[in-house]
């Protein structure tokens, strides 16, 4: 029998908690991967035939706010010192690397399955759908392991701008397609030109003037509400002038998380601001992961498994020669960027969420949708599993980065402590129940006092290291900073304290814990 679709979305998203609380928990494998597994699983028992990704949705509802979270994100200020190799890469290389997976992937099958071919403006669609990168899963690698600043912002700088030039690539060519016109180089760059910068142009307007708006409020519920209008907003006024709504969204991303937020917003406001589109960003994504899943089905894959293999190796090499070229050129001009570094670009270049909703934005009724949108999910498959999980063993080859010894010697210590501490309790628990004899209660007493004492004098040498002690005091000083702001709020709730003082005092910590983060 099937259900409502209000009961569809409500066991949608039970499904995406029970999903992440799990991974969470038990297990590393990265959520998004998990909620695709239980997308293809769910595929099987048809309990969602009413949820299903229109181009309409995603563009116009999805997309923008995965767009503005990541641009709200972004540091403008590192991403201005590594300008070069991110639009280098952002703009060139998208187009490069769609052109050379295209070609591969329709002369491969062309010879390896000529019964089975594809078009060439189908495979250049397919290239352009699968273009964009999403580091998140990297860049958090990143941190863990230490890797340098230049690193880490030219492969955020660059997602993020290719984000939109793949979108207006995509949309290039994809009108080719609809129109049954033949494609134009020349014209494909002139409207390329206007439509990107088209859409900076409108973004940066819209983000500046709703910045200067907020600079006359203060209160984060409204401040909220107006950057959620400038999300859509700019994507929908860009379109109307038919510019990219896509880079209008980045550039207004860009200028209200790097304007709007010092000249505009409180300390409170920013925090809830950047936890709001954290919110937003992990629900869109979960959606739309879970929805592949049941849109792709396992029958699919197996089925065109060939298809997903030489999409694989398709993509890899568009990125390879991209990434190699462009890179040679670049060191002309700019500072080096070694053999090593463009070993992690190319494999860093994970394919996320983006790709998956632009392959389901194609039309129902395009001949070739259904293979695109297999091979564009066996790529972000591969591309999160594979090459998500072993960046950081590449990490470690390259040796590139590498956290200090002193601090994680000083984390294992602690574990140790905390742990020590924690059978210290159950000790005593035991003993007070009538557990353990008074004996072997001392015994093991004796036993764990003397290595708690050994863990403290471990810990109290490391904190003599100038960043040991830097590290413990900013995690102490936020732990500490939380919890006066949870005493604040319960006076608040309890009318212990007046809500003008409450909300005066949580800025004021909200401003300390902001300039030690």
């Amino acid at each position: 029998m099937h259900s409502s679709i209000e009961t569809e979305i409500i066991l949608l998203f039970m499904v995406i908690i029970s999903v992440a609380m799990s991974v969470r928990y038990f297990s590393n494998l990265p959520y998004t991967i998990a909620l695709i597994f239980t997308g293809i699983i769910l595929s099987f028992f048809d309990i969602f035939p009413d949820i299903h990704l229109t181009p309409n949705l995603i563009f116009h509802v999805l997309l923008p706010p995965l767009l503005f979270e990541a641009a709200f994100n972004l540091n403008a200020h590192e991403m201005k010192e590594n300008l070069k190799p991110i639009l280098v890469y952002a703009v060139f290389g998208v187009v490069i690397a769609v052109f050379i997976t295209g070609f591969f992937l329709q002369s491969t099958l062309s010879i390896f399955y000529p019964n089975e071919t594809i078009p060439l403006i189908a495979a250049l669609l397919f290239g352009a759908v699968i273009s964009s990168t999403d580091p998140i899963s990297v860049l958090a690698i990143f941190k863990q392991l230490g890797v340098p600043k230049r690193l880490s912002s030219i492969i955020e700088g660059e997602s993020l701008l290719n984000d939109g030039v793949s979108v207006v690539v995509y949309g290039i060519v994809l009108s080719t397609i609809t129109s049954h016109s033949e494609f134009n180089l020349t014209h494909g760059i002139k409207e390329f030109a206007i439509v990107a910068f088209g859409g900076v142009g409108v973004g940066a307007v819209i983000g500046l003037t709703f910045s200067r708006i907020t600079a006359l409020v203060d209160d984060h519920l409204i401040e909220i509400t107006l950057t959620t209008v400038v999300t859509y907003l700019s994507y929908l006024v860009a379109e109307h002038f038919e510019v990219s709504g896509v880079i209008s969204v980045i550039a207004s991303g860009l200028m209200v998380g790097n304007y709007g937020t010092k000249i505009g917003m409180s300390p409170t406001t920013r925090v809830s601001v950047k936890d709001f589109w954290d919110y937003i960003a992990f629900i869109i994504n979960s959606v739309v992961f879970i929805i592949i899943g049941l849109e792709v089905g396992i029958v699919n894959i197996f089925s065109n498994f060939h298809y997903i293999v030489i999409a694989i190796i398709s993509v890899l090499l568009g990125r390879s020669v991209a990434i190699l070229f462009l890179t040679m050129l670049l060191n002309m001009i700019d500072k080096k960027i070694d053999l090593k570094w463009q070993s992690i670009f190319i494999w860093g270049g994970v394919r996320g969420a983006l790709g998956m909703a632009l392959a389901l934005a194609i039309p129902i009724d395009y001949e070739y949708r259904s293979i695109i949108l297999t091979m564009s999910f066996g790529v972000v498959g591969f591309s999160l599993i594979v090459q998500g999980l072993s960046i950081g063993k590449l990490l470690r080859f390259f040796n590139i980065g590498g956290r200090d010894k002193n601090l994680e010697e000083y984390e294992l210590k602690k574990g140790k402590l905390i742990s020590l501490n924690g059978s210290l309790s159950d000790l005593e628990k035991m003993r007070k129940e009538a557990l353990i004899s008074e004996h072997v209660y001392k015994l093991l007493l004796e036993y764990n006092t003397k290595d708690i004492e050994n863990a403290k004098a471990s810990i109290e040498k490391l904190v003599t290291n100038p960043d040991v002690k830097d590290y413990e005091f900013k995690a102490a000083l936020k732990r500490l900073l939380l919890k006066q702001k949870d005493a604040i709020q319960e006076s608040m709730k309890h009318g212990i304290i007046s809500t003008s003082i409450g909300e005066e005092l949580i800025a004021n910590i909200n401003k300390e814990i902001l300039g030690h983060l």
